[in-house]
């Protein structure tokens, strides 16, 4: 594994390339490159955006699917000692009109058009002084800190307002490696180089601040140490690039690590496909991940034999079931994490099957999580429920530009304040289940939905399941079951409750029992199911 602790991201690139030099680094449909090749690329283009006045310490916007690049331009960014603030591509205008301006982004790097949306007619509809100019600065009033556009259109349109991508790439083809070191020496470990923002959950979305130091350890223990990982591993990425998951657990798995990676938005056969040739080792998911290969009807045509290693960001039940579509795992790990600061996980070796199907793994060094009542917030006892807090090197430098949410979630001993809802048991081991917002409020109890979720997942014949409280005159909440039941399977809502008699209790029990088929659950772009949508219609079912 690569040294990287004294090391920014782009300095641990430059290591990277004179450690593995000529071996895989980076592939996707049609381009493969070496570590040398990445470095170099990214080297260019860094060069490119220095040349139309990016440099140390602007933000720097991306709107990218799942690319090579999107990684080309983090490292070009981080060459250059910018901060990049990755976009979710699922935002509209309003939205991404917040985002920019409340991280004071100078430039935007984007993608012209893709699925979710139209970028450039977006940014038009924000302010069209953005998309008028001949290409010199941009004049904006609705964003006067916006200067430039850089468009990457995968049709190869060019636009008389943006810079094109591959334009800049080869604008900076002469490079001298000495301006590459005279760049690369004025970073440090603990640069801020990231915005991440939080999924908006409360009000606006926030900026959560990044060093490089923290996202690198969090990919290398994350992906490197939880999965034993040396450079012979292959890793596949078909997670967004705004997601943690993307633009660090993988990204940066892959760079401490030396592992080969390969990127590619999720389409359940091309995956299957892209496991099967280029011998992926690394499977990671949400449900819906997994359901997507499981129930794909050309599954079986595939060979998927090389997976021996699973994350998993589901309920313990998938435990279990993920070894009947990849029965070649060795190691299968939980964990536990967010934007804020990712610090927990199951490693090797942790044998007890209990722990590891149960839990979400311990802290790793140098990181610490305790439980607090969410009222006084005193530390509880093990095997208490409350708030789970975590404190260490991988915890975020704050909100950007918001002070007073930094105040309300990290207390004075630096603990961030999570709002998630779990306990750690007596040796320590972390469970997590769910966020305190995701709490149903019935008859004047508190039921836990992901509790309920993980009971209800365990019941023959459910092949997934979401709970969530819908309004009750009676209950104020009643507990509510949406089940997409298993391909033959006999459920009815009967025997559903009669699973749960005796086993819950009597306030957990859902009051409303829907079913749902495969192809209705509403999901967001990284493949969670979104709740809210959901919500709606289950209201509208009951």
């Amino acid at each position: 594994m690569l040294d990287y602790k004294d090391l920014t991201i782009a300095q641990a690139l430059k290591k990277a390339a004179e450690e593995w030099g000529d071996r895989e680094a980076l592939a996707s449909i049609n381009q493969r490159l070496s570590w040398k090749q990445l470095f170099d690329t990214a080297c260019r283009l860094a060069k490119g955006l220095q040349g139309i006045g990016i440099q140390k310490g602007d933000a720097v916007a991306t709107i990218f699917g799942t690319v090579p690049e999107w990684i080309y331009t983090k490292y070009a960014l981080h060459i250059l000692g910018a901060k990049v603030v990755p976009v979710n591509i699922s935002f509209r205008a309003a939205e991404i009109k917040y985002l920019l301006k409340q991280a004071d982004v100078k430039a935007l790097i984007l993608t012209d058009k893709l699925p979710q949306g139209d970028y450039l007619d977006i940014l038009k509809e924000i302010d069209p002084a953005i998309v008028s100019g001949g290409g010199k600065e941009i004049q904006s009033q609705e964003l006067p800190l916006l200067k430039r556009l850089v468009c990457f259109s995968p049709q190869g349109q060019k636009y008389p307002y943006c810079a094109d991508f591959n334009e800049v790439m080869k604008a900076g083809a002469g490079y001298k490696p000495e301006e590459i070191e005279a760049l690369l020496s004025q970073g440090r470990p603990d640069d801020i180089c990231n915005i991440l923002f939080t999924s908006g959950s409360t009000a606006f979305p926030k900026g959560a601040m990044h060093n490089h130091r923290s996202l690198m350890g969090i990919g290398a223990h994350l992906i490197g140490q939880t999965f034993a990982l040396e450079p012979s591993h292959r890793l596949l990425c078909y997670f967004p690039f705004y997601h943690i998951a993307g633009c660090v657990y993988f990204t940066l798995g892959a760079l401490t690590t030396g592992c080969f990676l390969y990127v590619h938005p999720f389409v359940p056969d091309e995956v299957l496909k892209i496991i099967q040739d280029e011998k992926i080792n690394f499977y990671c998911g949400f449900d819906a991940h997994f359901n997507a290969v499981e129930t794909h009807p050309r599954f079986r045509e595939f060979d998927v034999s090389s997976i021996d290693r699973i994350l998993l960001a589901t309920g313990p039940t998938w435990y279990d079931k993920c070894r009947e579509i990849f029965p070649q795992a060795k190691i299968i790990a939980h964990h536990y994490g967010f934007t804020e600061g990712t610090g927990v996980s199951c490693m090797p070796d942790v044998t007890d099957y209990e722990k590891r199907k149960f839990t979400n793994g311990k802290p790793w060094p140098g990181i610490e999580v305790k439980v607090v009542d969410p009222n006084t917030k005193a530390e509880l006892p093990p095997n208490e429920p409350g708030e789970l807090c975590l404190r260490g090197w991988s915890r975020f430098q704050g909100y950007y530009k918001n002070e007073e949410e930094t105040k309300k979630a990290i207390d004075r001993d630096g603990y961030f304040h999570s709002g998630d809802y779990g306990w750690k048991d007596e040796d320590g081991f972390v469970v997590y289940r769910g966020r305190f917002k995701m709490m149903i409020k019935t008859g004047g109890e508190n039921v836990s939905e992901r509790e309920v979720e993980i009971f209800l997942e365990g019941i023959p014949g459910v092949k997934s399941v979401q709970v969530l409280g819908v309004p009750d005159e009676k209950w104020g909440e009643a507990v509510t079951a949406v089940i997409e039941p298993e391909a033959g399977a006999d459920l009815t809502k009967e025997k559903v409750l009669e699973h749960c008699q005796g086993k819950l209790a009597k306030f957990k029990i859902p009051k409303h029992v829907l079913f749902i088929k495969g192809s209705e659950w509403p999901l967001l772009g990284a493949g969670k199911v979104d709740k809210r949508t959901l919500k709606n219609w289950a209201v509208e079912k009951v």
